[in-house]
């Protein structure tokens, strides 16, 4: 496998781990989603500007509660000037969310990208990202 291969499939098993730790602090551990997120990272939730996780969590804690269900996702390496040679993590994902508990009720899609920055302590965070629910009526209906 080539070095680009390498840096691949590192990138991908890496953004798995993430969006499984992301959308769980989602859908029910709101207090970690501060963790995740650089200090000052830019955010755009449906449109509406937020500046860090703190204001994200501070959005996500006055919400119903939610149940994501990532369908797909795509990663890319990023190389940035001014990181050191580190590579950021270019990531978008999509799927279905439910918003409250009505079954039945309150089912979107949603995508969202990410910029995945590396920090010193080995561990990526979110450098910025933004957040967009796609609501069509027929997603209310389950099969």
């Amino acid at each position: 496998m080539s070095d680009i291969g390498k840096v691949i499939e590192l990138i991908s098993r890496g953004t798995e781990n993430f969006i499984s730790v992301y959308y769980r602090a989602l859908d029910g551990h709101r207090e970690n989603i501060p963790l995740l997120f650089e200090p000052n990272a830019p955010i755009v939730y449906n449109g509406n500007p937020l500046m860090g996780g703190e204001a994200y969590a501070e959005l996500y804690s006055r919400m119903p509660p939610t149940v994501h269900d990532v369908t797909g996702y795509d990663c890319h390496p990023l190389a940035v000037a001014g990181a050191n040679g580190q590579l950021s993590i270019a990531l978008t994902t999509s799927g279905k969310v439910r918003i409250g508990s009505d079954r039945g009720k309150g089912l979107c899609g949603f995508s969202e990208t990410f910029i995945l920055r590396p920090q010193p302590d080995g561990k990526f965070r979110v450098g910025s990202c933004g957040y967009r629910l796609v609501y069509r009526a027929e997603d209310d209906l389950e099969p």
